[in-house]
């Protein structure tokens, strides 16, 4: 019988050292752009699925803000970024040349990701850490039994008594030490003061309502007679509930006085939110003067 020398039908072909090398790289590379894809969608959704879990009940906010973001979060960050560098380089020199924007995908958002965490704690590092701002800080708006019932039900629950209330503060030189809550908000927030619009109370009671219901706050009181509104809003993001009193008397010089206060129910630092709740509320009650 004749030898068969017809290559297509010859099974002792080898492949050739440098193409079987290529190979594997071009599969290596495959797994880790595949493993990288799925860090690079897990990178955002860590904190997506932290604050919105935290915010329907799934688990406490400690979970989600404590656990989930503070901890889990910047680990996912830190392996999609590494993964994406990885892939960048593997996307550039096994050939064909593919991959570059997965590579890309994973390193840009783990670098928003920590450029957001380093702003939250630049704030953090700025402000003080309080969570109780009030216009009148002699003269406290107080809260009625509705509100303070709702809050007696929440675990670990701000107190509201402020008069008193201490806040722990660290110097430039990580020095811990107290200071006053009031002393704190005149420093960090001076602009955070009474108002007096030229309305009687009860015009200027019903605008308060209004303004209130705009922002989308959920009205749980409104005495005109007492001159008081309180409020909840709460925060897209982890579900979290601060509440708010609006305080309204008639003004010695003819108008109304308004004096507001928000409390976040739990936490320790607001980073600001609650004065910037009230600066805007008081921005509004000015503007329709």
């Amino acid at each position: 019988m004749s030898e068969n020398k017809n290559p297509a039908l010859r099974t002792d072909v080898t492949v050739p050292p440098q193409k079987e090398s290529g190979l594997k790289r071009r599969n290596i590379r495959k797994w880790v752009l595949r493993i990288t894809l799925g860090f690079a969608i897990l990178s955002p959704l860590v904190f997506i699925v932290g604050a919105i879990g935290a915010k329907l009940g799934l688990w406490g906010w400690q979970f989600g803000l404590g656990t989930l973001t503070r901890q889990v979060g910047p680990k996912v960050l830190m392996a999609s970024l590494a993964l994406g560098l990885i892939s960048l380089l593997l996307a550039y020199f096994v050939r064909p040349r593919k991959g570059f924007f997965i590579g890309a995908v994973a390193v840009i958002l783990p670098v928003l990701g920590f450029a957001h965490l380093k702003s939250v704690q630049s704030t953090a590092q700025k402000l003080p850490a309080i969570h109780d701002i009030t216009t009148d800080t002699q003269d406290v708006p107080k809260f009625g039994a509705l509100i303070l019932a709702e809050r007696a039900e929440v675990e670990g629950v701000n107190t509201v008594d402020y008069i008193g209330k201490m806040a722990a503060t660290r110097d430039a030189e990580g020095n811990r030490g107290q200071k006053l809550v009031s002393v704190l908000q005149t420093k960090a927030y001076p602009d955070i003061r009474s108002i007096v619009i030229g309305d009687d109370k009860e015009v200027a009671f019903g605008k308060a309502k209004a303004v209130a219901e705009q922002m989308g706050w959920d009205v749980k009181v409104s005495d005109l007679s007492e001159g008081r509104i309180e409020a909840t809003d709460t925060t897209f993001w982890y579900g979290f509930k601060d509440d708010v009193i609006i305080r309204l008397r008639d003004s010695e010089g003819g108008g109304t006085l308004i004096d507001v206060r928000s409390v976040s129910r739990v936490g320790r630092s607001d980073l600001g939110k609650n004065a910037d709740r009230i600066r805007k509320f008081l921005e509004k009650m000015k503007a329709g003067d």
